[in-house]
């Protein structure tokens, strides 16, 4: 456990997107916005290494169905896209273990996520500060757009779109 929170210290001093890169797979995931969404659980369980976490994929009337089965419980889910998916499965996983969204991969078409006890979250914050692991990371909830949000970029008035 402590291993994890001591190689996330560099980025959480600094907060620069260079220091966030070192930070190596084993502790955050990738998401690409095309992911299957039974890998995306299988990503989470690789960092969490609960051993009580997996998901398959069941086609339905209406629609393809996720279930992910924690702690001995199956949940199901209709697919709509990867936000969905994250937001349902961190749902699932709390209280024991929270997943947040990377900020410093925002705009991205591949997307990075956290997965921690609450503990490491609580650890993290006493260590640095609310307002510097809020910044960081972003608590994910039923309102939570990752890969579905918005941004409105301006041209310059004399720019070129061709």
């Amino acid at each position: 456990m402590q291993e994890k929170l001591t190689l996330l210290n560099k980025y959480l001093k600094s907060t620069s997107v260079e220091d966030f890169d070192t930070i190596p797979n084993s502790v955050v995931f990738w998401v690409d916005w095309r992911e299957e969404d039974d890998a995306v659980v299988a990503y989470c369980e690789k960092r969490l290494q609960t051993g009580q976490l997996s998901a398959t994929m069941e086609d339905k009337p209406d629609g393809l169905e996720l279930q992910i089965t924690f702690q001995g419980t199956t949940h199901r889910d209709i697919v709509v896209d990867r936000d969905r998916t994250i937001i349902f499965l961190n749902s699932i996983i709390q209280p024991n273990y929270e997943i947040r969204f990377c900020k410093a991969s925002e705009g991205s078409d591949t997307l990075a996520f956290l997965p921690l006890t609450a503990t490491e979250w609580q650890q993290l914050e006493a260590q640095y500060g609310a307002d510097v692991i809020n910044s960081c990371f972003e608590s994910i909830n039923t309102a939570s757009e990752m890969f579905n949000k918005s941004y409105d970029f301006e041209m310059e008035d004399d720019q070129d779109i061709d």
